[in-house]
This record gives structure tokens, sequence and C-alpha cells, in this order.
């Protein structure tokens, strides 16, 4: 897996440092322009899966890259470990840069020809665990879209990919609301469901409640991760 990892690594190197470029004029603008360091962390965090992806992808189907990758002495499953690993990790360490820019723009928010109001408001928002709370919120909604479609662009690559993907999405969407609606109306009856919320929304617990989320992502990415090997070893390159 490591050579795999390495080799996704080294090909998207230079897009993951113009992306911290982009993620650095970007958290800018909208830090300031919305006045919340929140917004901006949970913007950045939710760009960085779906754009290494594409960039990953992009690659694959790019100059019979993918063939030639599969003659390398790398089984197909660490190439899908790899993919995964580059992703999830280039997630967290563009969540962290977001947290990063938000605490340094917070502190030089008071220096700045901002609007009246601005620079309160951003370095109200400066609270690390707060800022941190939102870039797991950003990262995790994005990494559960992109462990839905990763096994399909790894079986079929992005430009068959992205005519199933949304004829899956629709399916699961007809098929989950009825269930999700009478599911919600039992949960929301149930006794147990208030001290739930009480439990979520009281700030003390907003550590355990990111532990909890975070734990429950990284099952899904993971229960992901092995349909798309499977289905990788199948594929015919």
């Amino acid at each position: 897996m490591k050579a795999a990892f390495l080799c996704e690594f080294t090909t998207i190197r230079s897009a993951l440092l113009q992306m911290a470029v982009i993620y650095l004029i970007i958290g800018v603008v909208v830090g300031i322009a919305m006045e919340s360091s929140i917004a901006m962390v949970a913007c950045i965090s939710a760009m960085t899966p779906f754009l290494v992806v594409f960039t990953l992808s992009g690659y694959d189907d790019a100059n019979g890259w993918e063939r030639f990758r599969a003659c390398l002495p790398i089984s197909r499953t660490a190439i899908v470990l790899g993919r995964y690993a580059i992703v999830l990790l280039s997630s967290i360490a563009m969540a962290a840069f977001a947290v990063i820019v938000a605490l340094a723009l917070a502190q030089l928010a008071p220096i700045l020809p901002l609007a009246e109001g601005a620079a309160e408001g951003l370095v109200a928002q400066s609270d690390p665990l707060t800022l941190i709370s939102s870039a797991l919120a950003g990262t995790s909604i994005i990494l559960l879209v992109t462990a839905l479609i990763l096994p399909f662009v790894l079986r079929y690559g992005m430009t068959k990919a992205m005519r199933i993907v949304p004829v899956v999405i629709v399916l699961l969407f007809v098929v989950a609301v009825p269930l999700i609606g009478d599911a919600l109306a039992d949960l929301a009856s149930a006794s147990w469901m208030a001290d739930f919320v009480a439990f979520a929304n009281d700030p003390g617990n907003l550590l355990v409640v990111m532990v909890a989320i975070a734990i429950a992502v990284l099952v899904v990415y993971a229960i992901s991760c092995a349909a798309a090997a499977r289905l990788y070893r199948r594929k015919e390159l």
C-alpha cells in the first residue's frame, strides 16, 4: 500500500499546493465577506474531497495512466487503499489548514481595514474547538458523498460513473425519503430523543459529539473502501 500511496501523492502533490493557495484566497474573501470564520472553515473543508477525487480520476483517464499503473508491481487492493488514503489524508490536512487560516485571520482582523463589526465577528468566532468542529462538519458531509461515488469511479471511470451516480442518488432519494420520514416520526416521539438532542446541543459535550461523528464517517468510508476494492478487482484494464 505504501507504494500505491506514494504514487498517488506524487500525482496530486502539485495540485495540493495549488489548492492551498486557492484556499488561502477563498478563505480570506469568504471569511471577510460573510464575517464568519466558521463558514469559511466549513467551505474550505468541504472542497477538498471532491477536488482530490476529480483530479486523480482525471489523471486515470488521461494517456492510459490507469492501465500503466495496473502493470506495476502493486496489487489492485493496494491501489484502492492508496486512493482512499490520499483522499482522506488530503481532506484532513486541508481542513487543518483551513483552521489555521481562520485563526490567523482572527488575529489580523483588528488591524485590517474591514467593515464595522466584521473584525469583532471574526475574533468572536476564533475558538479553536468550534473551528475544528466546523471543519469536521464540512469534511464529513463531502466524505460521505465521496464514499458513495468512489466505488463507481474506480470501477467504471469518471466519465461513465458520472452517468451512473446521479441515477443511484435519485433511486436512493426516492427509496430513502419515505423511510427516513417514517423513522424521523418515530424518533421524534421517542422519549430518549429529547435527551439525545439536549446532550448534542450542550457545548460541554461538543468533543464527544465530534468524536462520534468522526467514527461514524470513518466506518462508512471503510465500508466504501472495501466495496471499491472488491469492484476494482473485477475490472478489466
